[in-house]
């Protein structure tokens, strides 16, 4: 049997009798050499293979910038850390503006992004104040031992901010007069809220943490 037909016959094949096909796919050596491929599967580049093995290799790697497909970007989602790589077609800035920025009771958040732990930008609104390494250091130092920004306080892009009882090693909560932040910790990442009146400092606790809680369930 050759490598083809595993292909067209299983690969390509109609699913629950339904109708329902894949749309492309292949079976690719280690290497990025082609066994065997639908007609309609995208050429991918050698870097985009290097890339998925790295993957498997370091699980998370591909979070921070998708996974590439033919120069089709995809979000990665929960998968089987080493073993499977799931995608889906949707950017890390559909959720800072739709999940993030959305409307709540008729208030919206000051501004939002969803950071690497290692300080990289996934995405952020347009007004999203510049974070130096010190403060995302200090962040996930906090995380990782609760209590370490209380002396010095919450600093994001220069603006400091009074520390508040938040969730330790989950969520950090800071305050200033009346506006304030949320950082909510997932695997991979931090998201982040600021606020300002009129919105409450519930309502944006409950925009961030909701969103870093779908994350993790996501493994993200």
């Amino acid at each position: 049997m050759s490598w083809q037909t595993y292909v067209d016959d299983h690969l390509m094949c109609d699913i629950d009798g339904q109708g329902q096909h894949l749309t492309a796919a292949a079976i690719v050596g280690h290497d990025g050499s082609v066994w065997a491929q639908s007609a309609s599967f995208p050429q991918f580049k050698s870097e985009e293979i290097n890339g998925i093995m790295k993957d498997f290799d370091e699980p998370g790697h591909l979070a921070p910038t998708g996974l590439h497909l033919g120069g089709t970007k995809y979000m990665v989602i929960q998968g089987e850390p080493g073993a499977v790589i799931r995608g889906k077609k949707m950017s890390w800035q559909v959720y800072v503006d739709e999940h993030l920025m959305c409307e709540i009771e008729g208030n919206h958040l000051t501004s939002a992004a969803i950071i690497g732990q290692d300080g990289s930008v996934w995405a952020q609104s347009q007004n999203f104040p510049q974070l130096k390494p010190e403060e995302v250091a200090g962040i996930v130092g906090d995380f990782a031992d609760p209590g370490t920004l209380a002396p010095t306080g919450l600093y994001i892009g220069g603006t400091k901010y009074m520390v508040i009882q938040g969730e330790p090693g989950a969520v950090i909560r800071g305050k200033k007069g009346p506006g304030g932040v949320t950082v909510k910790k997932t695997g991979m990442a931090l998201v982040i809220g600021i606020y300002d009146e009129p919105m409450t400092p519930g309502q944006c606790n409950m925009i961030v943490e909701r969103l870093g809680d779908y994350l993790i369930d996501q493994g993200l």
